[in-house]
C-alpha cells in the first residue's frame, strides 16, 4: 500500500526550504547559488530537495507566489476599508518598511535580476505586476464610484504610480523614507495620496 504524503508536513519542509534558499540569493547571488549549495544548507540530499523543488526556476516561482499572496492580503483589506485613502496611507506605510528592508530589497534585486536574464522568470514577474496593478485598478474605479476619491482621477494611472512607489522601496530612498519617524513618514505618505488621488 502506498504510503500517503502528509501535506502539512511537506509544505513546512518545503518553507524551511524556501527560506534556506531565499538566504542564499541574498548572501550570493541567484546565478551564483547552484542547487548543490541549497542542499547543503537544508541539509539534504539533492534527491530529497527535487521532490519539493525540481529547479531554481520552481524556487523562483514559490517567492513570487508567496509575494502574489501578501499583495493580495493587501488588497482585501483596502476592498474592505470604509476610508479607502487612509487605509492606503497604512497600507503603503507597511509595505515600504518591509519592502526597504536589506534582505528583502536584495532578494527582490535579485529576482528582477534573473527575470531580465531568463524569460520564462521574467514573463512570471511581468504576470504577477499586471495582476497586481488590475487589482489596485479596480479598487480604484470602485472608491471613484463611491466618491472617496476625486472623480477626475485616473485610476490605472493611479495604481501604477502607488505600484511605482512600492516597487521604489527596495531602493536607497526606500530605506532613507522607512528611516524616518513613523508620524512624519505616513504624512509625507497622507500627503502624496492626496496628490495622487485627490479629494473627493
Amino acid at each position: 500500500m502506498a504510503r500517503t504524503r502528509n501535506e502539512e508536513a511537506f509544505n513546512a519542509r518545503r518553507a524551511e526550504i524556501l527560506r534556506v534558499a531565499e538566504q542564499l540569493f541574498i548572501e550570493q547571488g541567484f546565478h551564483q547559488t547552484g542547487m548543490a549549495a541549497i542542499c547543503e544548507a537544508a541539509g539534504m540530499s539533492p534527491g530529497a530537495l527535487y521532490r519539493y523543488f525540481p529547479s531554481k526556476a520552481d524556487i523562483i516561482r514559490a517567492v513570487v507566489a508567496e509575494e502574489r499572496a501578501v499583495a493580495a492580503a493587501l488588497f482585501d483589506a483596502l476592498e474592505r476599508a470604509r476610508d479607502f485613502p487612509a487605509q492606503l496611507v497604512r497600507a503603503l506605510d507597511e509595505a515600504i518598511v518591509e519592502v526597504s528592508d536589506t534582505s528583502y530589497a536584495r532578494l527582490a534585486l535579485e529576482i528582477a535580476a534573473e527575470g531580465a536574464r531568463d524569460k520564462e522568470v521574467g514573463a512570471l514577474l511581468l504576470e504577477a505586476e499586471n495582476e497586481a496593478h488590475a487589482r489596485l485598478q479596480a479598487i480604484i474605479e470602485r472608491a471613484k464610484r463611491d466618491g472617496q476619491i476625486d472623480s477626475g482621477a485616473d485610476p490605472s494611472a493611479c495604481a501604477a504610480m502607488i505600484l511605482m512607489l512600492i516597487e521604489g522601496a527596495a531602493g536607497a530612498f526606500g530605506s532613507q523614507l522607512a528611516s524616518r519617524r513613523p508620524a512624519a513618514r505616513k504624512a509625507a505618505l497622507a500627503r502624496l495620496v492626496a496628490g495622487i488621488l485627490g479629494r473627493p
